[in-house]
């Protein structure tokens, strides 16, 4: 019977991967940044406009009939989105830079993708992790709600208008 030498598979599963392999798992991205009352105030007033608005009944009955409202539009350094009431809640789609990679001969990543972020919106616990999400996309989100006020009038002029807000810092 073959028999492996004493802490062999230890040795093996420390030791980096060959060219091409991850050297090591990545950390994850901790929030950059710890936040003042008024920004957390700014944040949870923007949160509860747009899910307020979003539970009524006219946003309700416009969605049966046409299925999604274009509502926000985001624009920063690395992140593209847009924020629209959908039937199944608020929608976000974004695309996310995440950067050059070395081994793909310096090509620029992008991730896209499209969340509902009804857990951020509809609970105290949701705004709990609104702020420490790791996600860059939503991070984004964050930031831009909590520079800019949002009054429910605003949003329902734009809605009315066919139109929607955007953020930018391009």
């Amino acid at each position: 019977m073959v028999k492996a030498p004493e802490k062999f598979l230890e040795e093996y599963l420390s030791r980096q991967r060959g060219v091409g392999g991850k050297t090591a798992p990545k950390p994850i991205r901790e929030y950059y940044r710890d936040f003042t009352d008024a920004e957390i105030a700014k944040l949870k007033h923007n949160v509860e406009a747009l899910w307020g608005i979003y539970n009524t009944p006219e946003i309700k009955e416009i969605l049966s009939k046409k299925g999604a409202i274009r509502l926000l539009t985001i624009e920063t350094a690395t992140t593209n989105m847009t924020l629209s009431y959908a039937d199944g809640g608020i929608l976000m789609e974004y695309e996310l830079d995440m950067g050059a990679k070395k081994e793909l001969a310096g090509a620029r990543i992008y991730k896209q993708a499209e969340t509902l972020i009804n857990r951020y919106f509809s609970s105290e616990k949701g705004m709990e992790d609104l702020l420490k999400t790791t996600n860059g996309a939503i991070q984004a989100l964050v930031d831009k709600l909590m520079e800019n006020e949002l009054s429910e009038t605003e949003i329902w002029n734009v809605l009315l208008k066919g139109d929607h807000i955007h953020l930018s810092n391009i």
